[in-house]
């Protein structure tokens, strides 16, 4: 590993797991690989169209390779998929011994991250994200599911992956829409817990010099060690505070059936959420002013509420939580760093997203 490269030990539900960040490490997949008489990539067809020239050839390795390639679309994470999975693998006799590695986006990390835990009891695993959020997100988190009708996540498993690599070249090589999916992640992070993560992300003029600075190695890792502390810490406050922004921005992409970027509706998630919690007697304008200030510097937009439609909003609310009967509790940064907690009924929740649609909705938020 390079100086171009940070290695960290990040706590998966009670396992300590090795994470690189840097450049071009997903050269250690061909090492690692050596060490097992089975592999098996798991990858997504984009990840050879866009990154071919990049991703190392496994075919020579001394043990037996197979390399299972899915189409990207939005039904990846289905059982079908993961049958067909399962099936060649038994036809290939992978066993326990056998190493998966998860090539792709945050839905490939998912199925892939869940078959690894699911076959024969449990097989070694190493999450290679492409995508700036799955290297922030879904590799680190620990959990992995499938989709099942139209339940996200209905099978799901929590499990700790043998290492991760976060190969910053993919990161360097994404679009701007898909960076700014990671920086409203880090955002986020940076309000709930590290401030130093604002610090990093204020340091920059704006996204291209971010994507060029050598900083980004370390930011990444930073992130992901802050969304990992949050994510195992013993206060269940914190660790609920990672719904900042998503109890909200994730109904939004529901209702739009994904034409709402993730970025543009978890901001609009963050936005709202700090309202409602304004209307309850919370003080939040310090964190809704960094919003704002990053949201002006990264050119992050947010999802209008009034074009998803308050009503829209509501029925999702209600199909998820049942606020019809019970309060929807919302666990938001009041000041920087610190969580707080609150509850609001149907009606209370109604007539806000109406005043937050009048007051913000017309006119630039301030």
């Amino acid at each position: 590993m390079g100086s171009n490269a940070e290695r960290n030990i990040i706590t998966i539900n009670s396992s300590d797991v090795p994470v690189v960040v840097g450049d071009n490490v997903i050269e250690r997949l061909i090492e690692t690989s050596q060490k097992y008489d089975r592999v098996v990539l798991i990858a997504g067809s984009e990840c050879f169209e866009k990154f071919g020239d990049h991703v190392p050839d496994l075919s020579g390795i001394r043990g037996e390779y197979t390399k299972i390639t899915l189409n990207f679309d939005e039904n990846l994470k289905n059982i079908r998929n993961y049958q067909k999975i399962i099936r060649v693998m038994i036809e290939r006799n992978i066993n326990s011994d056998s190493l998966i590695i998860g090539l792709g986006g945050p839905r490939l990390c998912d199925i892939s991250g869940f078959i690894a835990a699911t076959y024969r009891g449990g097989l070694d695993y190493i999450p290679v994200p492409t995508t700036p959020l799955a290297q922030v997100s879904n590799a680190v988190s620990g959990l992995n599911g499938i989709n099942f009708s139209n339940f996200e996540d209905a099978m799901a498993t929590r499990y700790a992956p043998k290492e991760i690599d976060i190969d910053t070249y993919f990161t360097r090589s994404s679009d701007n829409d898909h960076l700014r999916d990671a920086i409203t992640e880090i955002l986020r992070y940076g309000l709930l817990s590290d401030h130093s993560l604002l610090t990093m992300l204020h340091s920059h003029d704006d996204i291209k010099e971010l994507k060029e600075s050598e900083g980004l190695i370390r930011l990444f890792s930073k992130t992901i060690q802050s969304r990992v502390e949050l994510s195992e810490n013993s206060d269940p406050l914190h660790r609920k505070s990672l719904n900042f922004g998503k109890t909200i921005g994730d109904m939004i992409m529901h209702v739009t059936k994904g034409r709402a970027k993730y970025s543009e509706a978890v901001t609009a998630g963050m936005l709202v959420e700090l309202f409602l919690a304004e209307r309850s007697g919370f003080s939040g304008r310090n964190v809704r002013e960094k919003i704002v200030s990053t949201m002006d510097q990264y050119g992050l937009k947010k999802s209008s509420v009034k074009e998803v439609g308050i009503d829209n909003l509501l029925k999702a609310l209600n199909e998820k939580y049942n606020i019809e009967n019970h309060n929807l509790k919302f666990v938001v940064p009041e000041e920087l760093g610190k969580p707080a907690v609150f509850e609001m009924s149907n009606d209370r929740i109604m007539s806000a997203l109406r005043a937050f649609t009048e007051q913000y909705e017309f006119s630039p938020v301030v």
